[in-house]
Formats: structure tokens, sequence, C-alpha cells
């Protein structure tokens, strides 16, 4: 449940283009509002030691390919919008979402 907290602002901002422009604000106001929701509700209590074990950062077409054929819709979206933020924490945390989320086939 808490990839929601990165994807559906991403799925937010890419529709602003085809809103009228008085719909942007709220927009973004109720993308913020349901990510904090989501992470106040299923976030932990603290923040997680990183793991030593986590996948380095990889290349973006490889991260791309590998959600693809993982096929879970979550972890594509989640892969899609850590491409999009493109640094190396969200592309390791892609990564290991591929690693950790059941394949759809």
């Amino acid at each position: 449940m808490l990839v929601h907290a990165a994807t559906a602002p991403n799925a937010v901002l890419r529709t602003l283009p085809a809103l009228p422009d008085t719909l942007w604000v709220p927009s973004l106001h109720a993308a913020w509002a349901a990510s904090a929701a989501v992470t106040s509700a299923y976030g932990p209590r603290e923040a997680l030691p990183v793991a030593e074990h986590l996948t380095a950062p990889q290349e973006a077409e490889e991260l791309f390919v590998r959600a693809a054929a993982h096929g879970d819709d979550h972890t594509i979206k989640f892969t899609d919008t850590a491409l999009d933020v493109g640094d190396a924490a969200a592309l390791t945390a892609a990564g290991r979402a591929i690693e950790l989320n059941t394949p759809a086939w």
C-alpha cells in the first residue's frame, strides 16, 4: 500500500496537462494529502536503516526491462516513478521492489 505514496502524486502530475489550469493547485493538494495519509497509515514509526544487501542503483533501461518482465502493476508503476525521479536512492528502491514483490507471471 505504501507504494501509492509515490505513485499517486506521479499519476496526478502526468494528468495536469490535460486539466484546466484552475484544477492544477487542487489536484496537487489532493495528491499531497493522499500521499501524507498513506504514509501516516502504512509507514513505519521510525525510519529503518538501509540494509547492506540492497541492490545497487542500475541503469534506467535495465530497471525498465526488469520491471516489465516482472509484470506486477505496482512494481511497474513504482519503477516508472523512480525513473522519473532518477536519483540513486529512487533507482535502488525500484530495484529492491522488483526483488521483493511477487511477479505477476
